[in-house]
């Protein structure tokens, strides 16, 4: 079967390599469509992603949809069906025709059958942009909420506010993101890159009020200032809530840190001092709002393309943020 491969940082190969047999607690799915993550796959490309990521060689990608095809020997029928859409984040690689998913792993949604294959396989950014950034701060409707960074899964996380029912402000450099944003039922955005954090801070104030719950959405400090959390944490309310992404990177000079003394001084809530932690029903729920139309994710996507096409969609994603938002990936070669 054919796979983009990392054979090491740096090197990137689309190849046949031998179809998985599934182990006696194991399924295959045929691949149906798989995304590019941003910032992670990228990580992984250039060898400084930190964690289960940093071993070389591996199949690239972790958002994939795909049709239930073969079922392990321990597998029960009346469980997992034959044909049946599922959808999740592998830690086998999403860029290759198929897949194996351990049952008693990490969870995986299963698609409802308004949903697209491939809105399906962008859904599996509701594991960062939901379960574990959203739905473990239980938004109650009118809450405002500030999302910084405009990126795909601040995206997701801001509609995914909106459909709560909250007031949702999103902070971004890219004009194109934040023109999304509003589509994506967003009520104010903030272009960093023509405002500084304190103006920033003054008109969120000044139109939205203090927040109840800041959720930072970014892989890494874009800023030339270096002060991504100043917003949320001057904007918070005293005792708000604050949510993040947790995605590690190997840099030197990787600066996206908080400030201990601003939080201690509004005595604000992280995300690990919050009651709940986000679960896998919480994933599953995000899929359920998909299809009853409150959040819209088919709108993120900008591109779609084959294997061969990864190299060009890499770089897009990377060094041209202002020119696309989300690629799905098909797993073939030419059209």
């Amino acid at each position: 079967m054919l796979a983009a491969v990392v054979e090491k940082p740096g090197e990137l190969v689309i190849k046949e390599i031998e179809r998985p047999v599934p182990g006696p607690r194991q399924f295959i799915i045929k691949v149906l469509a798989s995304s590019i993550c941003n910032a992670t796959d990228n990580h992984i490309l250039e060898g400084i992603f930190d964690g289960y990521h940093d071993h070389y060689p591996q199949v690239l990608g972790h958002e994939v949809c795909g049709e239930v095809v073969e079922l392990g020997s321990e597998i029960d029928p009346e469980d997992i069906h034959i044909g049946e859409r599922i959808a999740m984040y592998t830690p086998y690689g999403a860029f290759q025709e198929y897949v194996p998913v351990d049952r008693d792993g990490y969870g995986f949604a299963r698609v409802p059958d308004k949903v697209p294959d491939e809105v399906a396989s962008i859904c599996e950014m509701f594991d960062g942009a939901f379960r574990s950034t959203i739905a473990c701060a239980e938004i109650q409707k009118g809450e405002r909420v500030l999302i910084i960074g405009a990126g795909p899964m601040g995206l997701t996380a801001a509609s995914a506010a909106a459909a709560q029912g909250a007031v949702v402000c999103i902070v971004d450099f890219h004009q194109n993101r934040l023109d999304k944003a509003r589509e994506m039922g967003v009520s104010y955005t903030y272009n960093r890159s023509s405002m500084s954090a304190e103006e920033v801070v003054e008109a969120i104030k000044k139109k939205v009020g203090e927040i109840d719950l800041a959720c930072m959405c970014i892989a890494l400090d874009r800023s030339k200032e270096q002060d991504a959390f100043y917003i949320p944490i001057e904007a918070l309310k005293e005792n708000g809530r604050m949510t993040s992404l947790n995605v590690e990177v190997k840099l030197e000079h990787h600066n996206h840190r908080m400030n201990p003394f601003h939080m201690n001084r509004k005595n604000i809530k992280y995300r690990h001092n919050l009651e709940r932690f986000g679960t896998i029903e919480d994933f599953q729920r995000g899929y359920d709002l998909v299809s009853e139309g409150k959040i819209p994710m088919e709108k993120l996507i900008t591109h779609r393309i084959t294997l061969d096409q990864l190299p060009w969609a890499l770089d897009m994603c990377h060094n041209h943020l202002d020119e696309c938002i989300k690629f799905v990936v098909y797993p073939r070669v030419g059209k």
